[in-house]
């Protein structure tokens, strides 16, 4: 697992819970999209404080139309290892019935010296999911497809339709299983949610893949907006690797989504 992924993943499972390879964006996307919000979270890893700074950013693009990233940079001699950082994730949503849908999600990075980027693009008219991939600059190729039947989501989404309440309630000493992207084969989280301490709402997320067979845990403190203040997991004899909001003064505590009470069409869901 990539560096930057397991950044991300302590980061975004919560529960309340080279720019030129990027494909171009859609005509939605506006020239200066509104940022609604800018968290900054410090990453250590073992002894060493400050391995890496991340943002997760909110644009509003238009009403009902918005874009979610991820970026990464490493710091101090970490940088002679920022090829294991992701450039950019990203995720295009619109939103419909109380709920942020992804669209496209995308992870930009580099592999064998190669940029890469793999794209995923959810068909909800069509009722299907499917993964194109590009490596250096080449033709986007398709590397799978599958049903899309039901609500399925990347990590990206998943963060800001918690923030939304859109998964419902979970209360201490419940569990619940939220699909996210396949590979192609499903898989899933499993959040279970603990007792509220000084520090927060603590969770435990089991991260399974079915292809892999083995479970990866992940372990949060979330403060009442359903923000993560703390994450952190194990890094094999590295230690513990944890992620720290930095700034919590800048959490969009209401408004997010600045969308009246009725939102812009948008694609169909899946039945």
């Amino acid at each position: 697992m990539r560096a930057g992924r397991v950044c991300l993943i302590i980061i975004l499972l919560v529960l309340g819970l080279a720019p030129g390879a990027l494909a171009a964006a859609p005509t939605t996307i506006a020239a200066a999209p509104e940022v609604r919000e800018n968290l900054e979270y410090q990453i250590s890893l073992g002894p060493w404080s400050d391995v890496a700074r991340v943002h997760l950013v909110f644009k509003e693009l238009k009403p009902g139309h918005y874009l979610a990233e991820f970026s990464g940079a490493a710091q101090g001699m970490w940088k002679l290892l920022s090829r294991w950082l992701p450039e950019r994730y990203q995720t295009e949503l619109v939103y419909r019935d109380g709920r942020l849908q992804p669209v496209v999600y995308r992870e930009e990075f580099e592999e064998g010296g190669q940029k890469v980027l793999k794209e995923y693009r959810f068909d909800y008219d069509q009722s299907r999911l499917t993964l194109w991939r590009q490596s250096g600059g080449g033709e986007k190729i398709k590397e799978w497809e599958v049903p899309l039947t039901g609500p399925v989501y990347d990590l990206l989404s998943l963060f800001y339709n918690v923030r939304l309440d859109a998964l419902g309630p979970a209360p201490g000493g419940s569990c619940l299983r939220v699909m996210i992207l396949p590979d192609p084969k499903p898989r899933e989280l499993v959040f279970c949610i603990g007792d509220v301490t000084d520090e927060g709402l603590k969770v435990m997320v089991d991260s399974a893949s079915a292809s892999a067979g083995e479970a990866d845990q992940y372990f949060m403190f979330l403060n009442p907006d359903r923000v993560p203040t703390q994450a952190w997991t194990r890094a094999g004899i590295l230690g513990k690797l944890t992620g720290r909001l930095l700034n919590p003064g800048e959490i969009k505590k209401a408004g997010l989504l600045g969308l009246p009470a009725s939102a812009a069409p948008v694609p169909k869901a899946p039945r």
